[in-house]
C-alpha cells in the first residue's frame, strides 16, 4: 500500500511539472532555448571533446580513491587470520533474517496466571495464532502414530485442537475416566485448570510418574527393544518411546518452572541443568534461559558467565562482536554482566560526555550495551518503563515486540537489582539512534516482524514499531507545500507585477476575514468579559 501511494505521488508530481513546463512555454522561451544550445554544440571543436573526456577521466579516479579509503576504513574484515571465510558474521550480518516464530521457554501457566489476568481485566492475554501454535506443538510432542486404537490417547489428539478450554478440559477428564494414567491429560489439566501454581505442581508430579512408569515399561522388553533397534538402527527411533521422553522432558522443565516461581531456587537450577546436559533435548527446548534468569535471581553471576560462555561466546574474540547475537536474553544478559562491573560510577544521572573519559572496562559495557539494542531495540523501552508491559505470549519472533515483552516481563527485577544499570542503559538508549548512523555494522531488520507481532501480541494492546516509519500524509503534504513553494517562486520571477498583486488580494482576504471574526465577536461577547473571566472583580471606570 505505502509504494502504491509513492508511485502514485510521482506520477501526479510528474505529470503537474509537465503541466507547469507548458504552461510556461512562452514566458520560458523552451524552444528558443533548445534551437541555441543545438546550434552551440554543433560548433564545438574537437578539443572541447578531449577536454571533457580527461576532465571525466579524473573526477572518475578521485573518486575510485575516495571509495577505497572508505572501504578500507569502515569495511568489516570478511576474513579470519588464516585467511578463512568467517561465515558466523557475514553471513548473519548481511542475509536478511527470517521471519521465524519460537517457543516462548517461559511461558505462563494458563489456569493459575493467564486465566487471573483475564478474570481480573475482563481481557484476553493469548491470541487465538498463539494458542493454535501451542496445539500444534503440543500435537507434535505428546501424540504419536501408534496412538490410534488407545481411546484415551485418541480423545487428547482431538482434545488439543478445541479452541474453547472449557471443551479442553472436558477432554482431557473424558481421557482419565478411561485411563487415570494418561499423561497428556494430566499435563492439559495442569495447564489450563490448576487455579494456583502449587496445584499445578502437584498435577505434574502425577503426569511425570505416570511418563516414567510407560518409560519404565519399554525398558523392561529387552527383547523388542534390541530387535527393534536392530532393525531402524535407533532405539529412540520408536514413536511411542519417543513421545514419552518428549513428554518426560516438558514435566521436568515445568515443575522446574513451578519450583522457580515458589522461590526453590536451588532446586529449580538443579533440575534444569540436569535437562540441559541432554544436548538435543535441552536446545530444542531452550533450557538455557531458563537456568540463566533462575542463575541471575541467585545472584550466581560466575555462573551466568559459564553459561554465556557455553551457549553464546561470551568473552571470545573478533568473532562474538561481529555475528548477529542468538537472542534477546543472551544480548542483554551478556551486556549485564559487563554493566554490572562499571554500574557503580553511572549512579548518578549525568551524562556520561561529561565526564573526563571512559575506562576500557565502560567502553565495553557500552558496546555491549549497543550490541544489545541493535539486536532488538524494543526491550529498553520496557526495562526503563516509558511503555506498558502486558503478559508475555506463549509465542515469539527474534527481534520483535513479543520477544522485548517475554524478556522484560522476567529479567526485569535483575536489572533494578544493579543499582546504576538502568541509569546506564538510559544513556546509550537516548544515544542510540547517532551512535547506530555511526557504527560499522547494523543488524538488518526484517520487514514482517510488525505484523507477525501483531497476530502474537493482543489486539488491545498497542505495539512497538521499529524503526519508526513516518506518515504517509505528511510525507505527502510535505512534497506538495515543496510544489507549490517552487511554482510561487517561479511566478513572481517570471510574473513580478501580477505576482504582487495577487498577494496583496489573498493578504486583504486574510485581513478581511480576521475582521470579520473580530466583528462576529464583538457582537456576541459582552463588552465586560474581561471582568467576568478575571478571579476578581475588575472595577470599570465610568469615562
Amino acid at each position: 500500500m505505502a509504494n502504491c501511494s509513492w508511485t502514485v505521488l510521482w506520477l501526479v508530481w510528474i505529470a503537474l511539472v509537465g503541466v507547469l513546463l507548458f504552461c510556461l512555454r512562452g514566458p520560458l522561451k523552451i524552444v528558443e532555448s533548445i534551437e541555441n544550445a543545438s546550434s552551440y554544440f554543433n560548433n564545438l571543436t574537437p578539443k572541447f571533446y578531449v577536454a571533457l573526456t580527461g576532465t571525466s577521466s579524473l573526477v572518475s579516479g578521485i573518486i575510485l580513491i575516495f571509495e577505497w579509503w572508505y572501504f578500507k576504513n569502515n569495511a568489516i574484515e570478511t576474513s579470519s587470520e588464516d585467511g578463512s571465510d568467517n561465515e558466523d558474521s557475514v553471513e548473519s550480518t548481511k542475509s536478511m533474517p527470517e521471519c521465524k516464530v519460537w517457543r516462548n521457554p517461559m511461558a505462563l501457566l494458563r489456569g493459575s496466571e493467564y486465566a487471573r489476568f483475564k478474570k481480573e481485566m475482563n481481557l484476553e492475554p493469548l491470541t487465538y495464532y498463539d494458542m493454535n501454535l501451542s496445539a500444534q506443538d503440543h500435537q507434535t510432542c505428546f501424540t504419536c502414530d501408534e496412538d490410534s486404537g488407545k481411546p484415551d490417547y485418541e480423545i487428547m489428539q482431538v482434545a488439543w485442537r478445541e479452541r474453547d478450554s472449557s471443551q479442553r478440559i472436558g477432554a482431557a477428564r473424558a481421557a482419565l475416566a478411561i485411563n487415570p494414567e494418561c499423561a497428556p491429560a494430566l499435563i492439559l489439566l495442569a495447564e489450563e485448570e490448576c487455579d494456583t501454581v502449587t496445584e499445578a505442581e502437584n498435577m505434574l508430579k502425577k503426569a511425570l510418574r505416570a511418563t516414567e512408569s510407560a518409560l519404565a515399561a519399554y525398558s523392561n522388553g529387552p527383547g523388542q527393544i534390541s530387535s527393534y533397534g536392530e532393525r531402524m538402527g535407533d532405539i529412540f527411533a520408536r514413536s511411542s518411546r519417543r513421545r514419552d521422553i518428549n513428554m518426560q522432558m516438558y514435566i521436568k522443565r515445568r515443575l522446574a518452572m513451578c519450583a522457580r516461581k515458589q522461590g526453590r531456587l536451588r532446586e529449580a537450577i538443579k533440575m534444569f541443568k540436569d535437562m540441559s546436559r541432554d544436548g538435543s533435548m535441552g536446545a530444542l527446548l531452550n533450557v538455557q534461559e531458563n537456568l540463566i534468569e533462575a542463575c541471575l535471581e541467585m545472584q550466581a553471576y560466575g555462573d551466568v558467565q559459564a553459561l554465556l560462555v557455553r551457549y553464546d561466546g561470551y568473552g571470545a574474540p573478533c568473532s562474538y562482536e561481529l555475528r548477529e547475537p542468538r537472542s534477546a536474553v543472551l544480548s542483554y544478559t551478556s551486556a549485564l554482566l559487563k554493566v554490572r562491573a562499571v554500574a557503580e560510577n553511572f549512579r548518578c544521572s549525568v551524562d556520561y560526555s561529561l565526564r573526563r573519559g571512559l575506562s576500557s572496562a565502560e567502553q565495553t559495557a557500552i558496546e555491549a550495551l549497543t550490541r544489545a539494542i541493535e539486536f532488538n531495540p524494543h526491550v529498553p523501552l520496557y526495562l526503563l518503563e516509558t511503555r506498558s508491559m502486558i503478559m508475555p505470549p506463549e509465542h515469539y519472533l527474534k527481534r520483535g515486540d513479543s520477544e522485548a515483552l517475554a524478556y522484560a516481563f522476567f529479567n526485569i527485577q535483575h536489572w533494578k537489582r544493579i543499582d546504576g544499570a538502568l541509569q546506564l542503559l538510559n544513556i546509550v538508549w537516548k544515544d542510540f539512534s547517532t551512535r547506530i548512523s555511526a557504527n560499522n555494522y547494523c543488524y538488518p531488520y526484517s520487514p514482517q516482524l510488525e505484523t507477525a507481532d501483531r497476530e502474537l501480541i493482543p489486539s488491545w494492546y498497542d505495539i512497538s514499531v521499529f524503526p519508526k516509519k513516518e506518515s504517509t500524509l505528511w510525507s505527502l503534504f510535505q512534497t506538495v507545500g515543496c510544489m507549490l513553494v517552487c511554482a510561487g517562486a517561479l511566478m513572481i520571477h517570471h510574473y513580478p507585477s501580477s505576482s504582487s498583486h495577487f498577494a496583496n488580494s489573498i493578504l486583504l482576504c486574510f485581513v478581511a476575514i480576521g475582521d470579520w471574526f473580530r466583528e462576529l465577536f464583538n457582537l456576541w461577547a459582552p463588552t465586560n468579559i474581561i471582568s467576568l473571566l478575571a478571579s476578581k472583580q475588575v472595577p470599570v471606570t465610568d469615562l
